[in-house]
């Protein structure tokens, strides 16, 4: 077997602007896993949030090839053992899981549905996604998404109202509002919720750091809206916990760094009376593909990363209408 990373520069449609960064392109991994019985691909999208860079990624790589011999890695048991043995980025480790993964199951003439136990995937619709904007560019933005049932709206504390104001104008598509841990303080999250009165609000997105618990709980208790957990959840939760602070839990495959990690936090959602979204980073089809692979498991869609790169290079997932499918 030959196992090595493709670094690609993706440029993008729009300046990418978060309530914490902001970027016009990401650099992401292709991963190639070249094999007797197929050639195999899958993705690492790096996140700085997590302290994921591409150049300490390829050299975590590197360090875990030279420790590995991957040709003995012929069962599930003994991947997942060579993945644990070391500290491994979570992006990582999802597309060195993820490749062998769709390996054992060619090699066992199974699809990868049937490998992981899950429900076939189906045609899904998605959100679709709005960076912090100046006001004035709100309108020319939304002017092609009407297609989708629901928005993604990204904001922050200084310009959150003011955006959704804008936003109120021209569409009353279902609104999710991701702050990416954009607030520091109960009140003043308050008053902002107070602002979204007569809004069609999906779901609200984790509005504080992940450290502030106990403004999680306090806001649980007092907000109208279900709240959705991205930051507070990675690879492993506490769901009793999480329960008390949110409503949702969104599930990335980069940020749980495995498929069968993500198959069981969402089941364990569940068994806690909690519903689970299907996020994703920026990504090509190729990362997005693995995604959909969960869209019969989650009440929630957002996989609409590889929209945001320009001539997207691998067009493995088709989207018309606002629903995604494979192609």
């Amino acid at each position: 077997m030959k196992l090595w990373l493709e670094k690609r520069h993706l440029d993008l449609k729009v300046n990418w602007k978060l309530s914490r960064n902001q970027t016009t392109f990401k650099e992401n991994y292709i991963v190639h896993l070249e094999t007797d019985v197929g050639n195999f691909r899958s993705e690492i999208a790096p996140n700085i949030r997590y302290g994921e860079t591409p150049d300490s990624i390829q050299a975590q790589f590197d360090k875990w090839l030279l420790s590995t011999g991957i040709d003995n890695l012929l069962h599930i048991n003994l991947l997942t053992e060579a993945l644990d043995k070391t500290p491994l980025f979570h992006s990582l480790r999802f597309g060195l899981e993820s490749v062998f993964i769709n390996f054992l199951a060619t090699k066992e003439g199974k699809t990868l549905s049937h490998f992981l136990n899950i429900p076939v995937m189906i045609p899904v619709a998605t959100s679709f996604s709005m960076p912090i904007i100046p006001v004035n560019e709100i309108k020319d933005y939304l002017a092609p998404l009407a297609r989708f049932e629901s928005l993604k709206i990204k904001v922050n504390a200084d310009s959150g109202r003011e955006m959704l104001e804008e936003i109120r104008k021209y569409t009353t598509q279902k609104l999710r509002v991701d702050a990416n841990e954009g607030w520091s303080d109960l009140d003043s999250f308050i008053r902002f919720e107070e602002s979204l009165k007569g809004m069609n609000i999906e779901l609200i997105e984790q509005p504080f750091p992940s450290v502030m618990k106990a403004e999680y709980k306090e806001l649980k208790k007092r907000t109208p809206y279900k709240l959705l957990a991205d930051e507070s959840i990675e690879d492993a939760a506490n769901f009793a916990e999480l329960a008390e602070q949110f409503h949702a839990v969104n599930i990335k495959l980069m940020k749980t760094g495995s498929l069968l990690k993500a198959r069981d936090l969402i089941l364990e959602a569940r068994e806690n009376n909690m519903t689970a979204m299907m996020g994703c980073m920026i990504e090509t089809t190729i990362g997005i593909s693995y995604g959909m692979l969960f869209s019969g498991m989650v009440e929630y869609i957002d996989l609409d990363g590889f929209l945001l790169v320009k001539d997207e290079p691998f067009h493995l997932v088709n989207e018309t209408e606002g629903i995604l499918n494979l192609v």
